[in-house]
Order: C-alpha cells, then structure tokens, then sequence
C-alpha cells in the first residue's frame, strides 16, 4: 500500500486524533493511531474505549486497507519534520499481521512498524437529536461551565456538564458543590420535551481544540448513552455519564434583598491583590452604602491588605467571606465590563452576574461564602 501526502496535513490530524490516546494504558489496542486507506482519501481514528475521535482527509492512493501505527511513534516523527511531500509504502511481513512502512521525503529514509488490521466493526447508532451551534457559542459554554466542574471521582455526574435542551435553549450548567454555573444560549431546535445529558469535562475540554469552521453539530443518541461533535472533517465521538445530575434548581437563591453593582475589574483586581495576604485564601467584604471594604490578614506572619472600593448597593450592611479563588474564577468568567452581584446573608449563597443587556439573564454564577472569624 502506498500514500502520498504532505508533513503539515498528516501532522494537523494526527496531532487531533492523538487526543484520544490515553497517557497511561493496560491494553495495547489503545495505543495505536489507526489508519484506513480508502481510494483517494484516508481515515485517521484514535480511542480510549469511551471517547474516539476521527479525521478524514484526502492524500493520493488507490490502495484500500487498515493498518494501526503506535501513536507516540508516529507524533514523534511528525513533530520533528519539517513541511515537505511525503510517501508512505507499507509492506506486510510474511506470514504475519506485522508490517513495516517505509517513509520517504526530500532529505531521507525512515522506517517503522505497523500492525495490519481488519476493518473495524462498525457500531451504528441512532442519533434523534441533532443540532447546529455556531462555533464561539459552543467555546463559550464550555469556557464558562468547566471551571466549576468537580474533580471527586465519588460524585461522576458533577465531573461534567448538564446540557439541558428545552425549546429552542440550550441550558448548560456545572457545579462542584462549593460554585455553580448556569449559561444559557439559543440553538436550532424546538424541543417539546426537555432533555438532558451530561457530557464528561475531559470531552468538553478536547472539544475546545478540536472545534473549526463556523458551526459544530451537537448529536445525541436515541439511548441518551452517547454525544457526537462533528467540526470539519473532524469527529469527536463519546460516552455521556448516565448518573442523575442534582438538582441544581433547589441551590439556586430566588429572592435576593441586597444587589450590588460594581465594575468586574475594579473588584477582580482587588481581590487577587488582598488575598495574597490571606494565610488560607479568604477574603472578608464589608458592604454599607456606596463602599465596599476587602480585607485578609495573615496573622502567623503578621501581614494584611485592606482596600476600599466605590460601588452601587442596595439593601442594609453585610459583611460576608469568600474562598478568594472561586471568587476570582467566578469574575474572570464574566465577559461584561459591570457586573451585578446579589446576595441575601452570611451563608446564603452568592449570585455574580452580568449587571445588563442580553446576557444579563444568560449567565449567572453562584459561589457559597465562607465563615469569617470577627
């Protein structure tokens, strides 16, 4: 068998597919990138056992089969050339599914092993959802819910994000116990029934370097057991997490008495400067008026910061305290130059948001405070 290609092409793919491979691997067959020439074009396929992702991409070859190359063997080599024609010419081995492919360019000769395959059975499923979200829609809901996913292997389904899909929204939501996100966008559909489907955090993250062009098409199987990602010429195929998401509705705070407006940078900035100070990451706020006071202090070191802020504020004086990274990650999330932060008591929990215009009700972050010693 025989390809011809180019180094920047087959490096483009395989570097996508690559991401499938796990680092670390008890079976073999996932340590291979597989390869299946078709005449005029060839197929690119990388999985884990639960997530796989395939590029298709057109080389010159009359020639049909299958064969899989270990994947750091084959990345290695491809991230050390340069761009320039390239010729694989595959042989089999007598009497043996081992083969050697022998790499031609301009400047030398390079020789591998491969493993002759046979065409991988193909699992059909039946996908009844499918929708089209442009590009930075998808990015964007993924950049402001994976943050605040958990990491706790005890709780599987707050390790990803709940996409809930109802008319023609599409709400997506995480939360790790501590903060919770809730973005919501427009989609392509019309839903009836409300539907919901958890998709891993892992996923969501290779998702954000797999996306290209102007439009991913989200699809989601009849079982509501598996979720499809198609971008260009690439496929990012995975297993959804089945365990029931919580109910993130009953956590949210419906009524609110004290609002609060203030410039996302102004306090964004403050924070992180005052809880460096801070000898376990709290920070203290002091709302009264038109002025907000942040304060940490160390006191086995015998340091402390204290700053005064301007802001709007409605509601009688609340001093309240925060993890300073959630809150940190919850400001660096919010794309809007004045924010709206709501809050109720000590030990309600704490809604940020975006003070107006469209996406005003479209996102809301909700962060738990903390106790403060007085």
């Amino acid at each position: 068998m025989k390809i011809i290609s180019s180094i920047r092409q087959l490096q483009d793919a395989v570097s996508k597919v690559a991401q499938a491979i796990p680092s670390k691997s008890i079976d073999p067959r996932f340590e291979n990138i597989h390869l299946t020439l078709e005449t005029g074009g060839m197929t690119i396929f990388a999985t884990d056992g639960e997530l796989s992702i395939t590029a298709r991409i057109e080389v010159e070859t009359s020639d049909n089969g299958n064969i899989g190359i270990k994947a750091r063997t084959l990345q290695d080599f491809l991230r050390s050339m340069y761009d320039t024609s390239v010729t694989f010419t595959i042989d089999r081995q007598e009497i043996s599914d081992q083969g050697i492919v022998q790499i031609t360019t301009d400047k030398g000769r390079y020789r591998m092993p491969c493993q002759f395959e046979s065409k991988p059975e193909k699992q059909e499923k039946v996908y009844d959802i499918s929708l089209e979200l442009a590009t930075p829609d998808i990015l964007d809901i993924v950049q402001k819910t994976i943050f605040a996913c958990s990491v706790d292997g005890m709780r599987p389904a707050m390790m990803g994000v709940l996409f809930e899909l109802e008319g023609s929204v599409i709400t997506a939501v995480s939360t790790d116990g501590h903060r919770l996100v809730r973005c919501r966008k427009d989609s392509s559909l019309d839903l009836k029934e409300k539907q919901k489907i958890v998709v891993p955090a892992r996923v969501l993250s290779i998702l954000q370097k797999l996306a290209q062009n102007d439009s991913v098409a989200m699809s989601i199987d009849a079982d509501r057991r598996f979720v499809r990602f198609t971008s260009g010429n690439i496929i990012l195929d995975a297993a959804l997490i089945v365990e029931p998401y919580p109910n993130y509705e009953a956590v949210i705070p419906v009524e609110h008495d004290k609002h609060l407006t203030i410039d996302r940078s102004l306090i964004y900035d403050s924070v992180r400067r005052v809880a460096r100070f801070s000898s376990i990451g709290d920070v203290k706020i002091e709302i009264s008026g038109e002025l907000l006071k942040i304060t940490a202090e160390n006191t086995n070191e015998g340091e402390s910061a204290h700053e005064e802020l301007s802001c709007t504020y409605e509601g009688e004086p609340l001093t309240i305290g925060f993890n300073s990274r959630f809150i940190e990650a919850a400001l660096a999330h919010i794309d809007e130059s004045q924010i709206r932060i709501e809050l109720k008591s000590p030990t309600t929990a704490v809604i940020f948001k975006p003070e107006s215009g469209e996406s005003a009700d479209k996102l809301i972050i909700l962060v738990m405070p903390v106790r403060i010693n007085n």
